[in-house]
Formats: C-alpha cells, sequence, structure tokens
C-alpha cells in the first residue's frame, strides 16, 4: 500500500492546490477542522504544563491534582457536546470517568517512564522488545477506557487519551477512520504488528487489538518518513490553522498522531 504520511495527502484534505471550485475539501465534508482540532487541546494542555518552563520537560506531567481532574473535565465535557457517550447515559459514564482517569493516567506515567520516550517518533528507536511493550500499553491503556461505554471499539478511549496525550494517540472512529480509511488499507492485523504483539493482541478485547492495530499502522508508517520532509508538512498544518508556531509548541510537545490523521483521511476521503 501507499504511503500516509505525504505531502500530497495533506494537501488533499486541506483542499490546497484544488483546482475544483465551489467542491467541498475532505476538511469540510469530516468535519475535522485542522484550526480547532489544535485550538480545543490549548485548555487541557494548559493546564498541564503549568509550571514547566523547559525543553526537556516531558509530556507525561500530569500530577494527581485539581489541574489534571479539570482537564479531564474539559475533556469529557467536549466529548459529550460530540455525542460521545451513549443516550441517557452521559451523566453516569462522566461521573465514573472523572472519578477514575486520574489513576488510569498515574498509572499510564508510571509505566511509560521506564522508556524514555517524549513522542511517537521516539518509539522507533526502541529495542523491538520495549517497542512491543509500549505498543500493547497504549492500546490496553484505550482499551481500558473504551470500556466505560464498550470493549468493541477504542473509539472513546482513543478521543480521551488524545485530549491528554495529543503526542501519542491519533483518533479512532468508526464512521471515517474505520469505514472509510482503513477499509482501504490492510485488513489483516499481521501487515502492521509484529508477530509476538499480534500473537498477545489475541487474549485481549476487541478494542485493544483494534487500536493496537491502527497505532502500529502509523508507526510502520513514520518510520519511512524524513525528519525535514515530516517538519514541512508540520509547517504547513500550522500554517493552515494561523495559529503562531510558538503558541503550538508552548502547549505541544509534538503534532505528529494529528498529522497523521489528516493525512489518512485526505488519501482516503475524496
Amino acid at each position: 500500500m501507499d504511503r500516509i504520511i505525504l505531502m500530497k495527502n495533506l494537501n488533499a484534505y486541506t483542499g490546497r492546490f484544488s483546482s475544483k471550485n465551489n467542491q467541498k475539501t475532505p476538511e469540510k465534508k469530516v468535519g475535522w477542522y485542522i484550526e480547532d482540532n489544535l485550538l480545543e487541546k490549548i485548555p487541557i494542555l494548559a493546564l498541564r504544563n503549568r509550571g514547566i518552563d523547559s525543553a526537556n520537560d516531558s509530556p507525561f506531567s500530569w500530577k494527581r491534582d485539581r489541574n489534571l481532574r479539570q482537564a479531564i473535565t474539559l475533556a469529557l465535557e467536549t466529548l459529550k457536546a460530540w455525542q460521545a457517550f451513549r443516550p441517557g447515559k452521559a451523566k453516569e459514564l462522566m461521573s465514573d470517568l472523572i472519578d477514575d482517569m486520574p489513576g488510569i493516567i498515574v498509572s499510564f506515567q508510571k509505566q511509560m517512564s521506564k522508556y524514555d520516550v517524549g513522542n511517537v517518533r521516539d518509539i522507533l528507536h526502541l529495542e523491538q522488545d520495549m517497542y512491543n511493550a509500549v505498543l500493547k500499553l497504549v492500546a490496553k491503556t484505550v482499551a481500558e477506557v473504551s470500556a466505560y461505554k464498550t470493549d468493541q471499539t477504542p473509539m472513546l478511549g482513543s478521543k480521551i487519551m488524545h485530549f491528554l496525550y495529543p503526542e501519542f494517540f491519533p483518533v479512532w472512529d468508526t464512521g471515517w477512520i474505520k469505514n472509510k480509511c482503513l477499509i482501504n488499507e490492510p485488513d489483516h492485523m499481521g501487515a502492521w504488528l509484529p508477530k509476538d504483539v499480534l500473537n498477545q493482541m489475541k487474549g485481549h478485547s476487541q478494542a485493544a487489538a483494534t487500536y493496537s492495530h491502527y497505532f502500529s499502522l502509523m508507526l510502520k508508517d513514520l518510520d519511512q518518513i524524513g525528519a525535514r520532509e515530516y517538519r514541512k508538512m508540520e509547517d504547513v498544518v500550522i500554517r493552515h490553522a494561523e495559529i503562531p508556531r510558538e503558541v503550538i509548541e508552548w502547549h505541544f510537545y509534538d503534532i505528529t498522531p494529528i498529522v497523521f490523521e489528516f493525512c489518512l483521511l485526505g488519501k482516503h476521503i475524496e
């Protein structure tokens, strides 16, 4: 299959250089506007990054305090507006998640601290056993959060974790990502997952297996892109959003999963 993270796919998503006047761009069809995607996370990341003034700090800097609880509440309220919860069950689910998510976040950070990674591209440089361990940890965490709604898909977990760690978690959803994009990529998990991870994922929920496949797809594609090529695409995303780069860099440690999402949608949405 053709690569995903390519400038042509990013340009296709935004409609850049398109000669088709009066036609909706993929960005407008999908409704995942690049500017909104970045801006909606800034209030949450500002809570995470309070008191941080060093480039050596890590995205894994949430503390189990009022800031984390407030950030989780903000993320959940946004998702509620997107109707991400079961009809009639939103209040109950949100209450459970507000209570339990701080423990999930602290546990995830503690385990990730073993691997000394600050963004998804750092994972590519890990030894195979550590690479596999990170992949499984990410997938299992998404599945754990998703299980508050269902253990069949990773949608809820991916969206919540994406708000708190946009540097690591790409959003998975059924309508666009699964039914419009992934259906046109290799349809068997062995195409992307390391063999031992594939075997171990068989013992986990469908949500964990699905997200491990999706996350591994991103990693494999990232492994084929050079730093200069990626930087150019990142520049296009930031310019298109019309947000100063210094604002993005202050709040985000990295926007690779966001670039990946837009390229994937641009590749498959006409």
